[in-house]
């Protein structure tokens, strides 16, 4: 049975290199960015107009006071093109985004100026280049636009749009099959019968799935009847990960074990000195890393955080880092002979964070899990007195 340090090492020496993919601008939103992306054209890619008003060639001689009149040569709309340059004394009608025409110094705002037929009359003497967004002052052609390894929000998106970008190198979504088994399980929603239970770790497990920037592929819920589990398996080989939840164990229908090595995935290892999850099985077949995960559904959260979601992070160019916090645990607390991956809540007060290990620690309790917001792990035979400073990884939706 392998410590959890070495069954995570030999875990990251089997993650496969990030795929390349090009997709639909549409389609890059949280997603990353597999290359460097050069601006192909300049922005603002003309000298056009910051506001509605006119576009004015001064009389550039010092001293100008009093009410300055210049000639309306024309107008010039957004999207339009000007054609004539503008000589000293005259001026243009432009609206926001028009181009500024040829010999045009300044842009005064429409509420600045009085306009009479032809002639429009400002009382201010602007500086030179007022309200004028010049060609290339937000961005250069050829500049670095967005950087590989980018993390795609909606305003990353824009930026590549107004460059003209139409599709991204993205790099390629895990596709991870997603697999229950148990003869007790039952999907939501239907007639539970005596001895039955609704299967939440297909749930569980695609959403932690997405979570981590991956796709989901569920493969249902299977029986312990090892036919329909092998079935499933040769479909779930097609995906680069697949997880297995339950069957992996020795209890006399654990079969999932038996038959990935019937259907040729060769085991890196079996069982992982911790709690919960103890009996973790890792293995491979050509490029499709498996996982089969132990049945409950805590261990199959705390397998999952500790050990599949670093390989999904890392396939989809994404950093892996756990997020810690440090704060006083709130009680004594003594740990057993394995590894034990606590469910605690972490609360802040004046004083900063308290750390409290939850009542119910029992891998079944799904309860206790769905209260906790951080994971206290602890060395074997680990004695923490109240008081005591420690770190835990925060979970689920904590700030």
């Amino acid at each position: 049975m392998l410590e959890y340090d070495q069954a995570l090492t030999l875990i990251k020496a089997n993650i496969p290199a990030p795929r390349r993919e090009f997709c639909p601008l549409g389609e890059g939103l949280q997603r990353i960015l597999a290359g460097d992306l050069f601006a192909r054209v300049p922005l603002p890619s003309f000298d056009n107009a910051a506001v509605d008003g006119y576009a004015v060639a001064l009389h550039k001689r010092p001293g100008i006071e009093g009410p300055l009149q210049f000639r309306v040569m024309g107008e010039i709309r957004a999207g339009s093109i000007s054609r004539g340059a503008l000589k000293p004394g005259e001026a243009a009608k432009i609206f926001t985004g028009a181009p500024v025409p040829k010999g045009a110094d300044a842009v005064i705002m429409q509420e600045q100026t009085q306009q009479l037929q032809n002639t429009v009359t400002i009382e201010i003497f602007p500086a030179l280049s007022e309200n004028i967004r010049f060609r290339g002052e937000d961005i250069q052609k050829g500049n670095l636009l967005l950087q590989k390894g980018t993390h795609l929000s909606a305003v990353h998106l824009a930026v590549a749009a107004s460059s003209g970008f139409a599709r991204l190198p993205l790099i390629a979504r895990t596709q991870v099959a997603v697999l229950t088994t148990g003869s007790e399980l039952i999907r939501p929603g239907g007639r539970l019968k005596s001895g039955k239970i609704f299967d939440s770790n297909s749930i569980l497990l695609e959403g932690l799935v997405q979570e981590a920037g991956a796709s989901p592929k569920s493969l249902g819920t299977t029986p312990d009847r090892p036919a329909e589990i092998l079935k499933q398996i040769r479909k779930g080989l097609k995906s680069d990960v697949l997880l297995i939840a339950g069957g992996v164990s020795v209890g006399d229908y654990d079969f999932v074990k038996a038959l990935l090595k019937k259907e040729g995935v060769a085991e890196i290892f079996w069982k992982v000195n911790i709690k919960p999850g103890k009996p973790l099985f890792f293995g491979r077949k050509g490029k499709t890393l498996v996982f089969g995960l132990p049945g409950n559904p805590v261990s199959v959260f705390i397998t999952f955080q500790e050990f599949v979601r670093p390989v999904l992070l890392a396939m989809g160019g994404r950093e892996s880092k756990k997020q810690l916090c440090e704060g006083r645990l709130t009680q004594d607390y003594q740990n057993g002979s394995r590894r034990h991956f606590v469910r605690a809540l972490c609360s802040e007060n004046h004083q900063g964070y308290e750390i409290t290990p939850l009542k119910g620690q029992g891998s079944h309790m799904l309860g206790s899990l769905a209260k906790a917001n951080a994971i206290l792990d602890l060395a074997p035979e680990a004695c923490l007195k109240k008081g005591e400073r420690v770190h835990v990884e925060k979970i689920g939706g904590m700030a």
